[in-house]
This record gives structure tokens, sequence and C-alpha cells, in this order.
């Protein structure tokens, strides 16, 4: 007894000095990181404050809580970084899961939340008392003489400035590629703002997109919950993404750091100085999310593949139980962030668990299974969402398997999403599909991979001595290639899983490696890292302007956002409006009624089936709408690329609104965007009727 308190005592004085120099060093980070800031934007500083700190009330807390449910799994004593790093799983994955959960049964008041988060910190807390008694002692490094590879943090600093400064951005102003944030508004935060405003998620039959598994969404919402002023919550989603975006490279450092110091310090590293980290941290999108949950996915098989190389007898066959539910259930969280996951990140876990372990077949097909029903079950909410809605438990994929036709819903709808989502008749070809790889991928024009982490794979995969391990990351990244090849419109972020795999790669390059070898990847590292962060810098000093209030864009003080100061602040409180075209209305102080492109429109469907102007006019009355506002630049725009629903030809519909301004749609004001005489934004008003 008295040993064991010894040794508890060794381990608590070990586990104080090891967060002692942790938190030096993130003292040190933030201080160049502010300094970077200061320098470069200043006036953006007040944002990144605020919003870092807002981000971090929703998040922490959730961090916390998973601590407490870490020791549910029985993996053992583990290194601390794994504690926070399983907590950090359970809790922002079981947070997102639990705000889907209540938010379907309509529980969102406030005070319930901040008492659920609480709870979540309390829990955390009282787990971290105890913590020390359940971790174990790192393994000892198999390259003696430290760890000069430590050094190469430094250059993360610049990448976590430039990610806040793209964070501070309100959504709507960046980058050109995503239609300047076009699904962020569309329906990322939309969607959250729509449910709040209901009291409870349900079917949207105007936005399909509502369909969509949203386990990143859920946080933004509970955002939006706990800390209200919903169109200013845009930039504290941003740092929701960028808090899953440190996540990703602590999770990678956690993988690589199961095979020496150095790898831990490359892989995480590589992950941290790619340009696609800082770029999706201005967008409240979900790729940072299903990043986050897949590093750590894949981080878990990398242990237990070590575990199940060291460890003999009975902790040989016990170990992998615990550890392939979890690995499912961050696998399964990163299918709850994205649809995408499930090709790419899922199922080559899967595949790496069954034909490339060394266990017997009968094994190998119950850790397979094990890691399957794992995942199922944390993304089944998603998939039973969607069957009672919809009649399709993966609305709007395989609809025409499932031939689902819930409102605002058909053939013409499905047939208009699979043209929507499918390569143009000349990209179909295998030598144009590689040629786009090479453009969007390899040789990216935003370097948002950059050089250095395919030249670190290669130096990984040209080593004397491959492991499964190695074979097993291979496997992952070709699996993945072709999926996106094959299965995808090649779209340059959907191959952003690929830096899972890839950072893991270069890591493993300097295992059993030479001087010369060390050397080599450090040069890699260093100039890697400064190629991307000048496209970077380049992408970020042409479009972002970090620190913009968001009320810049819905008060109407910027050209070609006028409409806004009219909409929000000029009509009467009791007006409601319709949106033609536009399906951004997340920057609407009001109710608005829209449609994305890919649902039947109602409005149209009713230009498409009148008999006349009278007919049109009566169901707009009839609607109870007071107001029209035409976005004609986002109607041509959406008529030339996914078309129409219903098919109506945009001549005829500028033909109706002439006809029908002579029947009781009075145009009361025109926007024109600066230099351009096209027809952009009109404003009608509905007269009564007689």
């Amino acid at each position: 007894m008295r040993l064991e308190s010894e040794e508890l005592v060794v381990k608590s004085e070990e586990l104080k000095r090891l967060a002692t120099r942790h938190f030096q060093l993130f003292v040190c980070v933030a201080a160049a990181v502010s300094v970077i800031i200061a320098v470069a934007a200043p006036h953006a500083l007040p944002t990144i404050l605020v919003d870092t700190v807002s981000a971090a009330v929703v998040l922490l807390p959730a961090c916390l809580g998973g601590l407490a449910l870490v020791p549910l799994f029985r993996l053992g004593p583990l290194p601390l970084r794994w504690h926070f790093l399983l907590g950090s799983v359970l809790g922002v994955g079981g947070i997102s899961m639990l705000v889907l959960l209540l938010g379907l049964a309509g529980v969102m008041q406030r005070p319930l939340w901040v008492l659920i988060l609480a709870v979540a910190a309390v829990a955390g807390a009282l787990r971290l008392r105890s913590i020390t008694a359940d971790s174990a002692p790192d393994a000892p490094s198999s390259t003696a003489g430290g760890n000069p590879f430590c050094y190469a943090w430094a250059l993360v600093v610049p990448f976590v400035a430039l990610a806040l400064l793209a964070a501070s951005n309100p959504p709507g102003f960046i980058w050109a590629e995503e239609g300047f944030g076009y699904d962020v508004l569309g329906y990322h935060l939309q969607l959250p703002k729509e449910y709040l405003a209901a009291g409870h998620i349900g079917y949207l039959p105007h936005n399909v997109y509502a369909n969509f598994p949203a386990a990143v969404e859920m946080l933004y919402l509970l955002a939006m919950i706990v800390l209200g002023d919903v169109p200013d919550v845009g930039t504290t989603a941003n740092m929701i993404h960028f808090y899953l975006a440190a996540l990703t490279v602590f999770a990678a450092w956690v993988a690589g750091r199961e095979w020496s110091p150095q790898a831990g310090a490359v892989c995480g590293v590589v992950a941290g100085t790619v340009g696609w980290l800082p770029y999706l941290s201005g967008l409240a999108y979900v790729e940072n999310g299903m990043l986050f949950f897949g590093m750590v996915a894949v981080a878990g098989l990398v242990r237990w593949f070590r575990l199940r190389e060291t460890e003999s007898g009975p902790n040989r066959e016990a170990c992998p139980m615990g550890w392939m539910a979890i690995i499912g259930v961050a696998a399964g969280f990163a299918c709850g962030c994205k649809y995408m996951a499930v090709p790419m990140i899922a199922l080559p876990i899967g595949f790496v668990v069954l034909f490339l372990t060394r266990d017997r077949l009968g094994r190998r097909l119950a850790h397979t299974a094990i890691f399957f029903i794992a995942a199922l079950a944390v993304m089944s909410p998603w998939l039973i969402k969607n069957q009672v809605a919809t009649g399709n438990p993966v609305f709007p994929l395989a609809n025409s398997i499932f031939e689902a036709s819930p409102p605002g819903w058909g053939e013409e709808e499905t047939q208009r999403w699979t043209a929507g989502h499918s390569l143009r008749p000349e990209q179909q070809s295998l030598a144009a599909r590689l040629r786009l790889t090479w453009d969007h991928v390899l040789n990216d024009k935003y370097a948002r991979f950059g050089p250095a982490i395919f030249l670190l794979g290669s130096m990984a995969i040209l080593r004397r001595r491959w492991g499964r391990v190695d074979v097993a990351l291979v496997a992952m990244a070709v699996l993945q290639l072709a999926v996106w090849l094959f299965a995808t419109h090649l779209y340059a972020r959907f191959m952003v899983v690929w830096l899972i795999p890839l950072a893991l790669l270069a890591g493993r390059a300097v295992l059993d490696s030479t001087a010369v070898r060390h050397w080599l990847a450090a040069l890699l590292l260093v100039a890697g890292a400064g190629l991307n962060l000048l496209a970077a810098v380049r992408l970020h000093r042409d479009e972002s302007s970090p620190g913009a209030p968001a009320r810049a864009i819905y008060d109407g003080r910027l050209p070609g956002y006028e409409y806004f100061q009219v909409i929000n602040q000029d009509l009467a409180p009791d007006a409601r409006i319709l949106l033609v075209g536009d399906a951004k209305p997340f920057y609407f102080h009001r109710d608005v009624d829209y449609c994305v492109v890919f649902n039947r429109n109602p409005f149209l469907d009713r230009l498409h089936k009148a008999d006349g102007e009278a007919d049109v006019m009566e169901w707009l009355r009839g609607q109870g709408y007071s107001h029209v506002l035409v976005n004609w630049s986002e109607l041509r725009r959406l008529a030339a690329t996914y078309g129409l629903s219903p098919n109506v030809d945009m001549n005829k519909i500028e033909e109706w609104f002439d006809r029908l301004s002579a029947s009781g749609l009075n145009l009361i004001r025109n926007f024109r965007l600066p230099g351009s005489e096209t027809r952009y934004i009109d404003l009608y008003a509905i007269a009564e009727g007689n």
C-alpha cells in the first residue's frame, strides 16, 4: 500500500512538471501568435479574443466531460495525452449527439444547456483528480539524444495566426472558391438558426441539406442556444471550427508519439503547416470536425497495432476489444459530420482491420464487427432521423434505390441532384480525372497540401523496413484516392481527408533513419512549411478582411449588400418576405421564406402551373407575403449550373415579373452591384387585393 502511495506521488509530480512545461509552451505560442496578429491585423484582436473564449465556453466543458467517459471502454493505463485526446472525442462527439437528440424533442432552453455544460465540466474536473492513478508512463524513446524535431513546432505558429485571422472574418467574406461561404450562409449556420427559431430540429422541405449528418452544426446550434445573438455567433462558429483543427493536429502528434517523440513532432508539424487548416478555419464548415474524429480513429488504430505487437498473454487478447469500440466510435462521429467519411474513413479502417492484421480470420471478423457496430451506433441517430422524416436513411443520397419523395422532393429533384453532383461528360475519362487530381490536389494553386507532406510520405514508403502500419496507411491513402476519383465530382475540398494518412506517413519517415535522412526530413519540413505559408499569406492578403464585423453585412453598409439594411431595418415589423433566387438567409433578422436550388420551389412551381397573373398574385397573398425579393444574379447562376426546380426558363421568369408589375406587384427598390449594369436585386411590395 505504501509503495502504491509513493508511486502515485511520483506520478503526480511527473504530471505536474509535464503540465507546467505544456502551460509554458502554450503561453509562448499564444504570445507569439498575438504579436503576429497585432502586427498584421491589430483590429482583429478583439474579435479573436471574444470569439475564442466564446467557442471555449462550448467546447471546453464538453472535452472535460468526455474524460469521465474514457474509463467505460476499459482501456487500462494510458499516457496522459491519450486521456485528453479520447476525452475530447467522447466529449465533443457526445455533446453533439445530445444536442441532436434533445433538439429533436424540442429541448433547447438556455438554462438547461448551461446546466448540462456545467455538469460536464464538474464531472471532468472530478475525473482530473483521479486521472493520475490511471496514467501510464511513456514508452522509452527509441532514439537517443533528445528530440531535435521538437523545435519544428515553431513552424506551426504563423499558421495558427493565419487560422485565427481567417476565423475572425464573418461568414460570407471568404473564400472565392467556396462562393464566399455560400454553404455556410445557406445551411451550415442557417439550419441551426432555423431550428432555434422553431424550437426543435425537424424536416425542412425547402432545404435538402437539413438531411445531411450535422454533428458539427450541432455545436454551432449549441453556441447559438448558450450565447444568443445569432448573427454574431458566425465568427464564434468559425472559432469552433478552428479548435477542431487544433485538435486534429493534437491527434496527429499523439498518433506519431506511439512510434517515437521524433515521429510525433513530425506528424503534428506536418498536419499543422498544411494550408488546408487555416483555409477551413475561416469557414464554419464541417471538415475540421471530420478530420479530428477521423485522425483520432486512425491514431487509435496505430496504438492498437502497437499494443498487438508488444503485449503478450491475456492483455494481448483483451486490449483490442475496447480499442476497437472507441476507434469505431471516433469513426462514427466522423461519419456524423459528413457522408463522405463513410467511404473515405470508416470503410478504409474496416478494410485494414479485416485484411491487414495477423489474427486468425474469426478474430479479425470479430474485431471488424465491433468496429462497425460502434461506428453505426453513433451515426445511427442521423440515419434514423432521415428514415422517419423521408423514408431514406441517407437522403438525398441513393434516392434512386430508396425512392423517397418527402415534401419538396420528387423524381425531378433526384435527377437534378444526381446531375449536379456528377462530372461533366468531358471530365469522365480516366485521363481527365487524373488531370483534375493533379490540378486540384497535387498541384493545387493555393498549395493547401504543399509538396512537403507528399515528399515526406514518399520517404516513409521508400524505407527499407516496412511494418503493417505502413501498409495500412498506404492502403488507406489509396482507397481514399480511389473514392475521390470515381465517386465524387472531384472538388478539391473533398480530398482533405488525405491529410490523415499522409501526415502519419510523414512521421514514419524519421523512424530507424540515419542522420542524413533526419536532416533531409528537417529540410523538407522547413522548406515545405515556408512554401505553404507563402501561399496561405498570399491568399489571405487577396481575399481576407480579418476582424470585419458581421454588422457591416447585416446592416447593409457594404457595397452590394444594401438590401440587408432595407429588409432588416426599413420594412414594417410584420412584413413577410419571399426570397426568389437568394438562398443565403442567415443575415436576415426576420423570418424569410427561401428555397435551395435542389428543392422544388413552390413559387416557381406556381409560375410553371399558373393560368395568369391573377393566379400568381392570389397565391402570394394567400401565403401571407407582403414583399418579394428577387436575386437575379443568383437566379442566372443557378439556372446556368444546376437548373431551377421546376425547370422554368429565366426569360420566362423575367417576363412573369414584368407582367406581375402591372397586376399588383410593385417594384419599390432595385439594387445594383458596383461597376455593373446588369439586373441584380429587385424588391417588390405586394399590393392588397380587391
